[in-house]
């Protein structure tokens, strides 16, 4: 869909746990669609990770409610949140829910789903106030620096961790007692993620006074589980599969190698044997064949099978892919190995940089929209602002307190470009955030966008660094832009 909200929205949610270890009624996304049409409905706008987290909340209390778990009674805030637009919205979600299903939600989920839509609005008795979120940012940050440096650039897990502490954080003030019904296997199957868990929190001086449970510690660790799985998805072996019978054979011999290796292997297309080529061999990691191949020489393994991948055939492309040296692996998906230097004047120019004391959200949006617009066809400018105003329906489109990266649906434009507005004086973005000062407008090409993921990884990690966004404030030329974010 783009590259902040992206297809793998709802893989994200298979990765923390999958329908099968939750006995659902439902999927996750029917779950994912019936929060998102709710939230729109009743004007509410959530971030992404605020949505994955309250789906896996409405997952996992469906099994928590079959095996006859109950959550305790949001005591001393229920009567305030019984007169919140929120309570509405959570009702809403789980009556149809209820449908789907034909599971029954007492009171007490109501009220925690309601928790859950407004830790993150402005104007209630539940909100956790903006500096200490910031604060559980930084201690959570810190912490996981401590134990592994490199998992603090995990901007998934990072974001998706705060929107669940923040959450936690008014449980434990509210002494809402939550069941886990994934606790018990976490403990005996992910002792190392549920001690990592146990870790990360122990370090974080806001949760000091609290005594967590196993169950909460549970919760945290599904966070640490999915960044592991994503990982795990991230280093598949790409492989080309050669058939020459039928079509039908060769979409067999696929199905089986999904279906069997899917975790390892990213199958990058099936061809028959005249097919084979350089183009074709480029960047695979192995060949599965239901031909002898033996006459040709490859410097790749090849696997030789019948189209029904018999259990022998799979523990010998098992065990090769073990002896497979995974440093040479080519990641699934990767794009060519670029750096923020080598895409930054690709993508970025002086004529589409500006400078602004005071404007309106419109007035940003407008400049920028029309900056980007030589050279495209007469409607890119109204496509373009149309399709940015979708996407922020879905799910807000700002990152931190002063970051917004505004971008369309899909892309609309012929040739890639960011476009950036600094503000001095902050602009009013909408009633939660007031003051957003750095704004990003990125259009997509419908062509290609070689270094994109390398520029929006640039500004996640951005995000996180709030002495480098003073400078960016502070800079006064787009010469002075450029040299500091090629430092981040």
């Amino acid at each position: 869909m783009d590259y902040f909200i992206d297809s793998g929205f709802i893989n994200t949610m298979h990765s923390y746990v999958d329908n099968e270890l939750l006995n659902q009624k439902i999927s996750f996304e029917e779950l994912t669609i019936i929060v998102l049409d709710e939230c729109r409905e009743g004007g509410l706008k959530l971030s992404d990770f605020v949505i994955q987290n309250l789906v896996i909340h409405i997952a996992l209390a469906i099994r928590r409610i079959t095996e006859g778990f109950r959550i305790s009674k949001v005591s001393e805030d229920e009567l305030v949140l019984r007169g919140l637009a929120e309570r509405q919205i959570a009702e809403n979600i789980l009556k149809r829910v209820s449908v789907s299903t034909h599971i029954d939600f007492p009171a007490d989920e109501v009220d925690y789903i309601t928790l859950h839509l407004v830790s993150k609005g402005h104007g209630s008795a539940c909100h956790i106030s903006e500096v200490l979120q910031e604060q559980i940012r930084q201690e959570l940050i810190d912490s996981i620096d401590q134990i592994n440096p490199t998992v603090k650039n995990d901007f998934q897990l990072i974001e998706g961790l705060l929107a669940h502490l923040s959450t936690m954080f008014i449980r434990l003030q509210s002494r809402v007692v939550m069941e886990n019904p994934l606790t018990a296997e976490i403990k005996a199957n992910y002792r190392d993620m549920y001690q990592l868990a146990e870790r990360v929190v122990a370090n974080m001086p806001t949760f000091s006074a609290y005594t967590l449970s196993p169950n909460e510690i549970a919760y945290i660790a599904l966070h640490f589980m999915a960044a592991k799985e994503r990982y795990k998805e991230q280093r598949k072996y790409n492989v080309l599969v050669i058939c020459a019978t039928g079509y039908g054979s060769a979409q067999m011999l696929k199905s089986r190698i999904e279906n069997e290796l899917g975790n390892l292997v990213s199958i990058t297309d099936v061809i028959g044997y005249y097919e084979i080529n350089d183009e074709k061999l480029k960047g695979i990691d192995f060949i599965v064949s239901s031909i002898a191949l033996s006459n040709l020489i490859f410097n790749i393994p090849v696997f030789t099978v019948s189209v029904f991948l018999n259990d022998e055939e799979l523990k010998d492309i098992k065990q090769g892919i073990s002896n497979l040296n995974r440093s040479l692996a080519n990641v699934e998906n990767r794009q060519s190995e670029l750096s923020v230097s080598d895409v930054f004047d690709d993508y970025f120019s002086e004529d589409y940089f500006f400078l602004l004391s005071d404007a309106s959200k419109e007035e940003v949006l407008q400049k920028l929209a029309q900056s980007i617009s030589q050279n495209e066809n007469e409607q890119f400018e109204e496509r373009l602002l149309n399709m940015m105003k979708q996407r922020e329906s879905m799910s807000s489109i700002v990152f931190g307190k002063n970051i917004a990266v505004p971008h369309p649906l899909k892309a609309v434009g012929s040739k890639h470009h960011f476009a950036v507005a600094i503000v001095k004086n902050g602009v009013k973005w909408d009633e939660q955030y007031l003051s957003i000062k750095i704004i990003f407008l990125m259009s997509m090409s419908i062509h290609d966008n070689d270094g994109l993921p390398e520029l929006t990884s640039a500004i996640v990690d951005l995000v996180d660094n709030p002495k480098l966004q003073e400078q960016m404030l502070a800079c006064q030329s787009f010469d002075e832009f450029k040299k500091i974010f090629l430092t981040i």
